[in-house]
């Protein structure tokens, strides 16, 4: 029994120091969010609030723009501008991200009940689905920026109306719904397989068409599968930077994008209100996490249906 408590508890003590590590990050972007511009790279290092330095809210003033930030009219100026910015990177990532994640939703379940149920495309054709999603995004940003800067010609040369890809809400959408459908395939295949055929086979019987019975036996049934599946694709989302960047701006700007752009002429790069717009992104995925908890918890234990 006392060789079981010492491994508990070098056990305990590992994911301890490995939760540590892992939520550091975290606890440093909160922090710098509330120093002054002084304390964001001073040395020695001020870590403890109230104790070390007076935290301050003028970071989340400043991106904001809540009643302006100093006394200069060039940097009033220039944080209302980066305010709007701010507002505007928040409206577009709502819209893109949303869209693209609830779509790639429903596609890759539709996909993912097709392999399941009839085997479309064979036995491997899941693993060759996923294999796409292996390559680089920097693979997949450059030929895309390609075409979709050759689209308006492309139509105008053939008569039809000018469509726009590069720089536009549906562009980053279609994109991301392809980025993200090898997961929610892969994901959504697990919990539609634990569906027993039975329960299908019972309500056809009972004269329930095809689309019924997918849509009032098997969906209900995998209903956390599908909220771990859209939290998961919506971080993905959230969070991408690379195609962001290469394939938009300045029309369309979202949230990782404005990250790397947040700066000021005077001052240089604010790594301060970079951590309060770092802070207020992350704070819609945690309450989203917090809120779906127990379908995650379902969700994640991957056997809610047992045959």
């Amino acid at each position: 029994m006392r060789r079981g408590r010492v491994a508990a508890g070098l056990r305990h003590a590992v994911l301890g120091a490995w939760v540590l590590v892992v939520l550091f990050p975290v606890f440093w972007m909160v922090l710098t969010s509330f120093k002054d511009a002084g304390d964001w790279v001073s040395w020695p290092t001020r870590w403890a609030p109230f104790v070390d330095f007076e935290p301050t809210l003028l970071n989340y003033r400043q991106i904001f723009y809540i009643g302006g930030t100093t006394q200069s009219g060039e940097l009033r100026r220039e944080a209302a501008e980066q305010a709007y910015v701010i507002w505007k990177g928040m409206a577009d990532s709502v819209v893109i991200v949303t869209i693209a994640s609830v779509a790639s939703l429903l596609l890759g379940s539709a996909l993912a009940y097709a392999i399941s149920r009839f085997r479309t495309g064979g036995r491997n054709y899941p693993y060759t689905i996923l294999t796409i999603r292996m390559l680089p995004p920097i693979v997949v940003a450059i030929p895309m920026l390609i075409y979709y800067t050759s689209i308006p010609e492309l139509f105008a040369n053939l008569g039809g109306a000018r469509v726009e890809f590069f720089d536009t809400y549906s562009g980053l959408i279609l994109l991301y719904i392809a980025t993200t459908l090898p997961y929610v395939i892969w994901m959504m295949l697990a919990f539609i397989d634990e569906v027993p055929r039975e329960l299908e086979h019972a309500a056809r019987l009972m004269g329930a068409g095809r689309l019924s019975t997918i849509g009032k036996v098997v969906f209900p049934l995998v209903a956390s599968g599908m909220t771990v599946t859209l939290l998961f694709v919506f971080i993905l989302n959230w969070s991408e930077f690379l195609l962001a960047l290469t394939l938009s701006q300045p029309k369309v700007l979202t949230l990782p994008v404005l990250l790397n752009k947040f700066q000021s002429a005077v001052e240089g790069r604010l790594y301060g209100p970079q951590a309060a717009i770092g802070t207020v992104v992350t704070i819609p995925v945690v309450i989203l996490g917090f809120l779906i908890q127990k379908h995650l918890v379902k969700g994640f234990s991957f056997g809610m249906i047992r045959r």
